[in-house]
């Protein structure tokens, strides 16, 4: 028998078997959010559920080429008539970009922490900054107090909608500020929000506890069959 072939007949195509999903952008990007971003096959609705798909944030703006530079995450919240809302899950500079910003001679300072925004959502956060000169210890660690005293002073004050707008784009008001404050202290080629990650929001937190409560109310004992303790 030829090397390749298959007893049984023809081979399945399983791609016949798949379906187009329209994915929309999160609400969560304002005037932006709602929009077709992008397609995907897939073979049943309910196992897209909760699948992370990635795109750039010229895919959900369209305005400017630049923004290719930057990959967004959003996560299928629902699916309805072959359209699936998403929620905002974090974004991070495309490797090219971050490789394009390495120097030699200069110091690269990194500052990750955890932060909640004013409506319930928890994300990892992590800003990068490049120096024109290699710093010392004493230097890093002033500029990473004050990026923490900064994001800890804003970020309590967004909403979601705010805080994508803040961290997704370069000629934000709070990039703006912390690149004034970062150059106060050195002399710096770069400075921006590398990535962030959502760890929980107030939904995913809420469902918890409705889950926690209905496990108790489960294992409360029938009335009649209480014992003493």
């Amino acid at each position: 028998m030829a090397k390749g072939s298959r007893r049984g007949g023809r081979v399945r195509d399983k791609w016949r078997d798949k379906q187009w999903l329209i994915l929309d952008s999160p609400n969560s990007f304002g005037d932006f959010g709602g929009h077709h971003i992008n397609y995907l096959p897939i073979t049943d609705t309910k196992t897209a559920i909760g699948r992370v798909i990635e795109n750039t944030l010229f895919d959900i703006k369209k305005q400017d080429p630049v923004d290719h530079k930057t990959k967004v995450f959003v996560e299928i919240e629902k699916v309805n008539d072959g359209v699936a809302s998403t929620i905002f899950k974090g974004h991070e500079y495309g490797k090219e970009f971050l490789r394009s910003l390495v120097r030699r001679g200069s110091s690269m300072i990194t500052h990750i922490h955890n932060y909640t925004t004013n409506d319930g959502y928890e994300f990892r956060v992590e800003i990068i900054a490049f120096s024109q000169r290699r710093i010392n210890t004493s230097k890093k660690h002033e500029l990473r107090k004050v990026i923490h005293q900064l994001l800890s002073e804003k970020i309590p004050q967004w909403d979601l909608i705010t805080f994508i707008k803040q961290v997704t784009d370069d000629n934000s008001e709070f990039n703006r500020e912390i690149l004034e404050k970062g150059k106060r202290i050195s002399t710096l080629r770069h400075i921006g929000i590398k990535k962030t990650k959502l760890v929980s929001s107030r939904k995913s937190s809420i469902d918890k506890a409705e889950t926690i409560n209905q496990i108790n109310d489960s294992e409360e004992p029938a009335p009649g069959n209480e014992k003493d303790v």
